[in-house]
Formats: C-alpha cells, sequence, structure tokens
C-alpha cells in the first residue's frame, strides 16, 4: 500500500461557503467524498492510503496573529514523524498568505515553499525520503477583495495570487519535485468571498492529483 500525506489549508479542509450561517457565524465542511483528498482517496482505491492534515487559516511559514498552531512548517514537521513511512507528500498551502495582514510577496510565500520541500526531503527512521507534489494555490476572484473576505484580501492580493503558480514552479525545479499549478484547471471558485473552491474545483483537482499519484508512485 502506498501512503500519501496531503498537507493543505481550508480549500484542502473543505471549507463549505454554503453552509455558513451569519446567525450563529458556523460553517461547515465538505463531506469526506466531497472534498479532494477523500475524492482522490476513492479514485485510487484500497492499494492507496490518503492521511489528511487540512486546517482553516493554515500558513506556510508566518504565524496567525489571532489563531494558534497555523504554521504548516511545524505541522509538517510532525507529520513527518507521526506517518512515517511516506511514499508521497502533497502540499498545498500559500493562500493565506495572500492575505493583506501578512505583507508578503509571493516570491517570499515561496521562500518559505521551499522551507518545507526541503523538510520533506529528508529520511527519517531509516526509510527513503517521500516524493513530493507541490501543488500551487488557485488564483483567487479578481474581485475578492470586494466579497466576504476582503478585510483580509484587499488590494494586491489578487495580483500575488496571480503571480505563485510561477514562483512555486521554481521552487519545484530547484527540488526536483513534482508541481501541479491550479491556475490551470480553470476553477470556478464561489460567489461569496471567491476565495474557496467550489464542489466541482474539488473534483477537478481530485482527479489531476490522482493521475499525478499515480504517475509518480507506480
Amino acid at each position: 500500500m502506498k501512503r500519501v500525506l496531503i498537507i493543505g489549508d481550508s480549500n484542502t479542509w473543505g471549507y463549505d461557503y454554503d453552509s455558513y450561517t451569519p446567525e450563529t457565524g458556523v460553517q461547515k465542511r465538505y463531506a469526506f467524498d466531497e472534498r479532494w483528498p477523500g475524492i482522490v482517496q476513492n479514485l485510487l482505491g484500497e492499494d492507496y492510503q490518503i492521511l489528511e492534515d487540512a486546517l482553516n487559516s493554515r500558513t506556510v511559514i508566518v504565524t496567525d496573529p489571532l489563531l494558534p498552531h497555523r504554521r504548516g512548517l511545524d505541522a509538517l514537521e510532525a507529520d513527518l514523524e507521526i506517518h512515517a513511512p511516506l511514499d508521497l507528500v502533497i502540499i498545498q498551502l500559500g493562500a493565506n498568505e495572500f492575505k493583506t495582514m501578512y505583507g508578503r510577496s509571493a516570491g517570499a510565500i515561496a521562500f518559505g515553499m521551499d522551507a518545507m520541500v526541503r523538510t520533506c526531503l529528508v529520511p527519517r527512521y531509516g526509510y527513503p525520503a517521500p516524493k513530493v507534489l507541490l501543488v500551487a494555490p488557485a488564483p483567487i476572484h479578481p474581485q475578492a477583495s470586494q466579497m466576504a473576505l476582503g478585510f483580509h484580501y484587499a488590494e494586491g492580493a489578487y495580483e500575488k495570487s496571480l503571480a505563485i503558480g510561477d514562483a512555486y514552479r521554481a521552487v519545484a525545479e530547484r527540488r526536483d519535485v513534482g508541481f501541479l499549478d491550479t491556475a490551470m484547471l480553470g476553477f470556478e471558485l464561489n460567489t461569496v468571498d471567491g476565495v474557496h473552491y467550489s464542489k466541482r474545483d474539488h473534483k477537478a483537482l481530485a482527479h489531476t492529483v490522482a493521475l499525478r499519484i499515480r504517475e509518480m508512485c507506480e
């Protein structure tokens, strides 16, 4: 059995914008077979074990001033120990660092991602280092600054989201790991915040990732 770790943020967790209720401020997540890691598991079947670690507002390396335990690098370091041995690690992070409060460029975000990739490529407990598939997050909606999360994704965030694919591609080429740019998949996103993926987007990403997993692991 091939063991695959997927580490991500709310767009891996399966944030369901349709479930949000203003009265309670609560939103739910897509079911396992609706969010992309679960769809990948169902597509690949029992020959693969998909290990899912996703958290809302997770960053690459910066610290959220309001929410604890959101640094992706910290979570990854623990995951690599917890789940060893792994055949493949898939990382989809970076969209939260488009937020205005962090003031980070696409290049700076990619610099942090390089640290995450390098962390994956270290052998542990006598096992070979896993392969890595770096997934660049989809560009946010051009008008995201005027939508529900506009207080986070103000002017400039959209431009960063357009640049992240090329910045991550350079990391993948430098470290000789797999790469997928979700900008190529033409996501529709949602019409409320322009940041989170729709069910259709999750399905499209899952089918593409499942193919890449087979290519890299078989």
